[in-house]
């Protein structure tokens, strides 16, 4: 009985370490976001799309939290699977990190570029807004919105 009670309260602890780096690995301090460019289109000879991109306008708000949920991905999956002619871009600072530029598709695939020249492609699903080729991703019959 003494060895099950132990054995409950080490895992007890140690779902409470594991939570409290958890949390800390997603505590995201956004000091500053600047938009820079929206609405853009990274196919400018479509004219279909260059009309319908201009309607993808994320505001700081979305920006911020974008980056405060989104999570990284690999860059093969994130052309492959959300790949979306609509874009942003901007700047933005982290409390921890510094400062970075960023671009984001109405998909919700995003990239940060670092002063010192590192990339990482982030993800998000539920943001709020527009995406004009929503509901155009995935493969075959099984398409995601």
């Amino acid at each position: 009985m003494v060895i099950a009670k132990r054995s409950t309260l080490a895992s007890v602890a140690a779902a409470l370490v594991l939570s409290m780096f958890a949390a800390e690995a997603c505590a995201r301090v956004i000091k500053k976001v600047t938009i820079e460019q929206i609405g853009l289109n990274s196919n400018p000879n479509d004219e279909m799309f260059s009309r319908d991109c201009k309607h993808f306008r994320p505001t700081v708000a979305q920006v911020k939290n974008f980056f405060s949920k989104a999570y990284s991905v690999p860059r093969r999956w994130a052309i492959n699977e959300r790949y979306a002619p609509c874009y942003a871009t901007g700047s933005i600072t982290f409390d921890d990190f510094g400062p970075a530029k960023w671009s984001i598709s109405s998909g919700g695939v995003g990239s940060l570029s670092w002063t010192e020249g590192d990339d990482v492609y982030l993800f998000y699903k539920h943001n709020k807004w527009a995406d004009p080729t929503a509901c155009s991703y995935g493969m075959g019959d099984d398409l995601a919105c």
